[in-house]
């Protein structure tokens, strides 16, 4: 059992052999790594934003004039262009202007367009870091716990090795002490196996991001964190700059811009028509010049529905954005509190968990050395120190965590 135990041991020391002579991988040099590397979702958003960039330039321009050139007023019966006087040939260059202020209002709308999607690349930023953020706790704590469990199985093999040195003086009362060692170990090698599982999946995670060989350094200590009071301290300013509020914001403003448009609707579209006529047989040329525009005249079937939809259309926006406030607010105020609670705990258990289970372990490996309690509390002392290690790394995991999505929301670099 030992001995399968010490190959998943081995396993676990190989996943990070690659690692073993580089220095450890901080969380702010994570971070670095991977918001310096170029990500496709992120420059997804920024083309799309260059893309309305240039359209905004075009929506704001002209529409192109238009030509034409015909012959008219030519008799059919001989095609003689000097027969007729009023045969002539014609051309003509015509220029229309659309709907009162349409074109800058196009063009602002594109402006806006451009605002949410460089609000969506600095939002899938932040949840690059968030993420990267939560695989680093992660790959840190089955860190930790590879190296608590390492300690645990060696201990087990010591005391197993003690066993059976004294079952020739013990005899067959050794026998349970051994298999309780051996039960042990399974239960620690099943552990060991999830610990691989979870530092795999970490791993990944931050190769994602970061790279597979810089994913395999092994993490550094912990950063200081800040506390739950200072992660409040202008909660309500910080989730106003939130990234998908700015593109709230934005599409609220392309919405208003609609409701402008719809007003335009109600004014004439303008054309301007200049041509000049050539006639033959030395004949006077002619020239011409003509103004066009639109009559909004059935307005109560077409212009009004289209204003009432546009402004429904900004109403529903703006809730939209209310609505996503309050669900980022109250998802800060509940990561807050989760802060808060974790920040105790961290402080019982060094505070009083941890020494006491030191204490206890101490105390027991006297009392077995002297023959007042049996060797399965022993073995229940030591396995509770290590278990209360654990509990208290993955604690500072939960908490890195927290502080993850916190960052999501609030953007604070702490």
């Amino acid at each position: 059992m030992l001995k399968k135990f010490s190959l998943i041991i081995g396993l676990c020391a190989a996943s990070t052999m690659a690692s073993a002579d580089q220095s450890p991988l901080s969380l702010e040099e994570a971070i670095r790594i991977a918001t310096a590397t170029p990500d496709p979702s992120v420059e997804s958003f920024l083309t799309r934003k260059s893309a309305n960039l240039e359209a905004a330039t075009a929506a704001g321009a002209l529409p192109d004039p238009s030509a034409s050139v015909s012959v008219r007023n030519l008799p059919v019966d001989d095609f003689d262009l000097n027969r007729e006087p009023m045969t002539q040939l014609h051309l003509g260059v015509r220029q229309m202007f659309p709907r009162g202020d349409t074109r800058s209002l196009q063009a602002e709308q594109r402006m806006f367009m451009a605002d949410e999607n460089s609000a969506f690349a600095l939002e899938r930023t932040r949840a690059i870091i968030r993420d990267v953020t939560i695989a680093w706790h992660k790959a840190r704590y089955s860190h930790v716990a590879q190296e608590e469990l390492q300690g645990l199985s060696a201990l087990l093999g010591e005391l197993r090795a003690a066993q059976e040195g004294n079952f020739a003086a013990a005899g067959k009362a050794a026998i349970q002490k051994i298999y309780r060692t051996e039960l042990e170990a399974a239960l620690v090698e099943d552990r060991v196996a999830s610990t691989l599982q979870a530092h795999a999946q970490a791993v990944e995670m931050l190769a994602r991001y970061i790279g597979r060989a810089e994913a395999l350094r092994p993490p550094a200590d912990t950063p200081v964190l800040a506390t739950a009071a200072e992660a409040a301290a202008g909660l309500d300013t910080a989730l106003d700059a939130h990234p998908l509020l700015q593109a709230a914001t934005a599409r609220e403003k392309v919405a208003g811009n609609k409701v402008a448009l719809a007003h335009e609707a109600y004014k004439p579209a303008w054309g301007v028509e200049v041509g000049y006529g050539q006639r033959y047989g030395g004949r006077s040329d002619f020239a011409s010049a003509m103004v066009t525009f639109d009559l909004p005249f059935w307005t109560s079937s077409r212009q009004d529905p289209a204003l009432r939809a546009a402004k429904a259309e900004k109403q529903s926006q703006s809730l939209s954005k209310e609505a996503l406030k309050l669900n980022l607010e109250r998802e800060a105020r509940s990561l807050i509190a989760d802060i808060r609670h974790l920040e105790g705990r961290i402080d019982r258990f060094e505070t009083a968990i941890l020494p006491q289970a030191d204490s206890v372990v101490t105390a027991t490996r006297n009392a077995y050395g002297a023959g007042d309690v049996d060797f399965s509390e022993l073995i229940r002392a030591e396995i509770a120190l290590v278990d209360s290690r654990l509990r208290l790394a993955m604690l500072h995991r939960d908490l890195g965590i927290a502080h993850a999505g916190l960052t999501f929301l609030t953007g604070d670099d702490q």
